[in-house]
């Protein structure tokens, strides 16, 4: 279809109108007659409805798995960023976006797939539909668009410049489609709104540093991978430190933290307990001290040796069994399970090592 609004037979009413979008093309979707109120209660899937035309145009092969996956799982992976940002990030999915004519009445409508907020705070929707209005609400740090039968360069991409939306993916998944237009290639694009056009961008700026391709492989893959979760990782502490907040700032995330360090230290204790009151009277509670902080040390370089390798493992032990501390130790077993990778606890560990 090179057009859809000259591909059909359009009502007589609406020729005139056409004119103005003449430039939009929407493959693989149908122009379907359809009014305002009709459209308010449509079960299927649309593109874009334009109320002038009195028209909107339906995806023709509907909104299957292969496209909804991408949506779904962008909203997972956004799920574990936040819990490691401690504050939420917010997933609207096929939303309304509309436009109003000069009397406050629906114009123009176009569904994004998916819907992002970085901070969506009490989030207003318009009186008369669940929508967000161009010109009124605030708009989406970022919008998903899954093109795996559709290619919105030809049509939505305009729209969304001339609408002003500041960041739009565009996904187009590694599974095949049949219905497929041959210009769209797998792999995900970015374009990023600036002086009011698009351009393509290496990397997400809403997610600082998260470049196209690793977004598209974790949107792919059907396990995630330990590279993807150190990605998600380090996008979260990036966007908590912008706004001060943190793993422990999230209710679930921060008790489960919180209490497996108090478990770990009592867990200790008493084992520094038992075994100084096995060696004797006369060897004391120092001893028995000293024996559950080596014992802990060896615990923790293991968990350290399983999470950052050998060598960061191997100076973290060297350090506190130097020092014998048991206050270094329970602030090294927080620094385990904060640190994203061996480089970052480290560096924690280096005043420590200079005043040896």
């Amino acid at each position: 279809m090179s057009s859809p609004l000259s591909s059909r037979s359009l009502p007589a009413a609406a020729v005139d109108a056409a004119a103005m979008d003449e430039a939009l093309d929407f493959p693989n979707c149908d122009p379907v007659p359809m009014t305002w109120e009709q459209l308010q209660v449509y079960d299927g899937r649309i593109e874009y409805w334009d109320a002038a035309l009195k028209t909107a145009w339906v995806l023709r092969d509907g909104a299957g798995i292969r496209h909804e996956a991408p949506c779904n799982v962008l909203s997972e992976l956004l799920s574990r960023v936040a819990l490691e940002r401690g504050a939420r990030i917010r997933c609207f999915g096929n939303a309304f976006l509309m436009v109003r004519d000069g009397e406050g009445r629906p114009s123009k409508i176009m569904c994004g797939d998916q819907t992002v907020y970085l901070d969506p705070g009490p989030f207003r929707h318009s009186t008369d539909s669940d929508a967000v209005v161009i010109g009124s609400d605030r708009l989406p740090d970022v919008v998903l668009e899954v093109d795996h039968t559709t290619d919105i360069r030809r049509g939505k991409l305009k729209l969304y410049e001339s609408w002003g939306f500041p960041e739009i993916w565009v996904e187009t998944p590694d599974a095949p489609s049949r219905s497929r237009p041959r210009a769209v290639r797998r792999g995900l694009t970015i374009y990023v709104l600036e002086e009011g056009r698009y351009r393509e961008s290496a990397a997400s700026l809403a997610f600082p540093g998260w470049g196209a391709a690793s977004i598209h492989l974790a949107l792919n893959e059907q396990e995630l991978s330990a590279a993807t979760l150190k990605e998600l990782a380090r996008l979260g502490r990036i966007l908590g430190r912008a706004r001060g907040t943190g793993p422990d700032d999230d209710p679930q995330l921060g008790g489960h933290r919180r209490w497996a360090h108090r478990r770990g230290l009592m867990a200790g204790l008493a084992e520094g307990r038992e075994q100084g009151l096995a060696e004797g009277r006369e060897q004391g509670l120092a001893e028995g001290r000293a024996q559950m902080i080596a014992e802990q040390c060896v615990t923790l370089g293991k968990l350290a040796e399983r999470k950052f390798g050998a060598d960061a493992a191997n100076q973290l032990v060297s350090v506190l069994e130097a020092s014998a501390d048991s206050e270094r130790l329970a602030q090294a077993w927080g620094w385990v399970m904060d640190c994203g990778d061996g480089e970052e606890l480290l560096a924690r560990l280096a005043p420590w090592r200079d005043k040896r």
